[in-house]
């Protein structure tokens, strides 16, 4: 009978250890979560372009705003991007998550924009 109370004091022991030490807490930490890569282009005219991103080129165009998800990890991403007939702003910005990571503006007719960054 005094073995058996020995172990049962000996594992609650170990167990008032264990969660005093915090080995049994969790965690919800999202710090090494990686947040999607995306280019968004802000423009009040026609526009076209490419967009480079996981080894392969897309041809994008379009008149006005659009929002391209490039997923978590793209790689080397370049964004050629050129203001077509008329006169306004077109904006490039390359976002990390909720972070501006490269921003280009033109307002000039037939004006280019350029943006490369390797993730």
């Amino acid at each position: 009978m005094k073995k058996n109370a020995s172990i049962i004091g000996f594992l609650g022991l170990l167990v008032l250890v264990v969660f005093v030490s915090g080995c049994t807490s969790s965690s919800n930490s999202t710090s090494n979560q990686t947040s999607n890569v995306s280019v968004q282009i802000n423009s009040t005219t026609p526009w076209n372009g490419t967009l480079t991103y996981s080894g392969a080129d897309h041809q994008v165009n379009g008149t006005g705003n659009a929002n391209y998800n490039l997923g978590t990890s793209p790689g080397a991403v370049t964004i050629y991007l050129k203001n077509n007939n008329g006169t306004g702003n077109s904006t490039v910005q390359l976002l990390q998550g909720d972070k501006v990571i490269q921003s280009e503006t033109t307002s000039e007719n037939q004006q280019t924009v350029t943006i490369s960054h390797n993730f």
